[in-house]
């Protein structure tokens, strides 16, 4: 299974799509997933794209040609879903604990006959409202999950998305004028390493409150408002190495 700092390095790398594509597909498969399908949910005026379902995916296409010519594009609970949260969730959620309609859960229920079995999303929220998200699922099933695969899959998915964006935009493998300042690097680092801000509190010898500065400084330096995303495009953009923190544990 690829690590996430070897996925950042070879997305960061990426000349294309097709080339991105593939390693978000082959880091998928790694947790079971062999099918994604990465779509812009809203309009993205920063990307001058409109929204479109499917922009990179391996999803059959056979399943990909019903959806489209039976209007499902606007109508499924998923994408819908992700409007309403910014946390990952599995297809389960949607069809057991959401109020859908008999047409939604149509769409649900075919996906599964589809052999899109055990679907997890990931909404990916980005800046002036804009979102996108990665759907997955298995063809065999059998999808084990919990937090900490979770959050790796989101981190992956993140890292993709900022790598896309990137590569449209001809954004330069830099940091882009972003400064941080020491304090911002250090609680950052610490957050990579999954430390809440109460405990970087008590690692640092500093306030609660003083970190939440700090970490609200940085979200704001990276356009985020969302941790591991902070924390995925500061590592992208080399502003923080993981790695340091772990040499000095």
């Amino acid at each position: 299974m690829v690590s996430i700092e070897e996925f950042i390095e070879d997305t960061n790398k990426a000349c294309s799509t097709d080339e991105l594509s593939s390693l978000l597909g082959g880091a998928l498969a790694g947790f079971g997933y062999d099918r994604f399908c990465y779509s812009l949910i809203s309009d993205h005026d920063s990307l001058n794209l409109k929204a479109g379902h499917g922009i990179l995916r391996n999803y059959p296409e056979s399943w990909m040609k019903h959806y489209v010519s039976n209007r499902y594009v606007g109508n499924d609970p998923v994408p819908l879903h992700c409007f309403r949260t910014i946390r990952p969730f599995t297809w389960s959620y949607v069809t057991q604990n959401l109020k859908i309609s008999k047409f939604q859960k149509r769409i649900m229920d075919e996906a599964n006959e589809s052999k899109l079995l055990d679907g997890m999303a990931v909404p990916i929220h980005g800046i002036n409202g804009e979102l996108s998200g990665v759907g997955m699922a298995s063809s065999a099933g059998g999808v084990e999950l919990n937090e900490i695969v979770i959050n790796k899959i989101r981190a992956f998915c993140f890292q993709f998305h900022m790598a896309y964006t990137a590569l449209l935009t001809a954004e330069e493998n830099a940091d882009g004028g972003i400064f941080l300042t020491d304090r911002e690097r250090e609680v950052l680092l610490w957050a990579a390493e999954g430390k809440s801000d109460a405990v970087i509190a008590d690692i640092l010898g500093i306030s609660y409150s003083t970190v939440r500065f700090h970490i609200n400084n940085a979200y704001n330096k990276l356009s985020s408002n969302e941790r591991i995303y902070a924390v995925t495009k500061a590592i992208r953009l080399g502003l923080i190495m993981p790695s340091a923190v772990s040499e000095r544990i």
